[in-house]
């Protein structure tokens, strides 16, 4: 992994991505990043944020991608079809087709982009309907909220990679979410251990 900077740093963190645009343009004008890391960041933002058939309105694929892929696995039996499929598709869009062939920057990169896609998951996972059952009626206790917010994460990562047979390729994914996860509440380490002994 390459050092990070803290501008860089700064723009990893940021969760806006109207934000996150506003300083990497002006990381860039200042000249504090080298033409392949431009590149490779701008391309990343491009494929994550827009929307090619409604290219004015910002979306994160990514971040939709923790809110799919847990649902995915919990129905993983029925829909086997629909998991080979996601497999092939976010591979691609996470750059993991050939995670051997990844430069040292694109490896770096990659991994502070997919932290910053769990950090802006994590986020919301405190707000008052997440983690709620019953359609609603039954409020969830925030300590219930961190707990159903590491089940999200750890099967958005190893248990996709485990049901997939991809814990080889998906590593980088799921090195970053976990992470994420302990950066937001390392109290949860035996809690996201346990989701596998279960599986």
């Amino acid at each position: 992994m390459l050092d990070i900077d803290k501008e860089m740093m700064d723009y990893f963190r940021e969760l806006s991505p109207r934000e996150r645009k506003l300083r990497f343009e002006a990381i860039v004008d200042d000249g504090a990043v080298d033409d392949e890391m431009r590149e490779f960041c701008e391309l990343l933002y491009n494929e994550r944020y827009r929307d090619p058939k409604k290219p004015d309105k910002t979306v994160d694929k990514w971040l939709f991608k923790m809110v799919y892929l847990p649902g995915l696995f919990r129905k993983r039996r029925f829909f086997r079809s629909g998991l080979k499929r996601e497999k092939g598709v976010t591979l691609s869009e996470l750059h993991l087709d050939n995670p051997a062939e990844l430069s040292e920057m694109e490896s770096t990169v990659l991994y502070y982009e997919y932290r910053n896609t769990a950090k802006r998951y994590l986020s919301t996972c405190g707000s008052a309907d997440y983690g709620n059952s019953f359609f609603g009626l039954k409020k969830a206790e925030p300590e219930d909220k961190k707990l159903r917010a590491c089940e999200d994460v750890w099967m958005a990562s190893r248990g996709f990679a485990i049901a997939t047979d991809e814990a080889v390729r998906l590593e980088l994914w799921c090195r970053a979410l976990y992470d994420e996860l302990m950066q937001y509440d390392s109290s949860l380490k035996r809690a996201y251990e346990e989701m596998e002994e279960k599986i």
